[in-house]
């Protein structure tokens, strides 16, 4: 259980659909596969970068930034909802106290 509540939502949500649209297909005799639908689209974002595209698609430093500050901001969430009741109000105080 543990490792499905890790997972990420976005993920659920395509496998979701997937499931849906694959279930419909088969219920409605319609031969459809998403595989073949999808795979031009992941061979696409896999492709190694050429050389003329490099430059415009590089990783900037602000992009890494933000992901790491939404990915830490979850997690922080995570560990505050684990801290016991009296400790997090002492925090709280804490917080409060030095945003005076």
């Amino acid at each position: 259980m543990k490792e499905l509540q890790s997972f990420p939502q976005d993920l659920v949500l395509v496998g979701r659909s997937t499931v849906l649209i694959k279930g419909l297909s088969n219920r409605l005799n319609i031969p459809w596969s998403l595989a073949k639908e999808w795979a031009p689209i992941a061979q696409k974002v896999l492709q190694p970068l050429s050389k003329t595209n490099s430059q415009n698609s590089r990783v900037r430093f602000r992009q890494v930034w933000f992901t790491f500050r939404q990915w830490s901001t979850g997690r922080l969430a995570k560990i505050i909802q684990k801290i016991p009741s009296p400790i997090f109000k002492l925090v709280m105080r804490f917080i409060v106290l030095f945003q005076k």
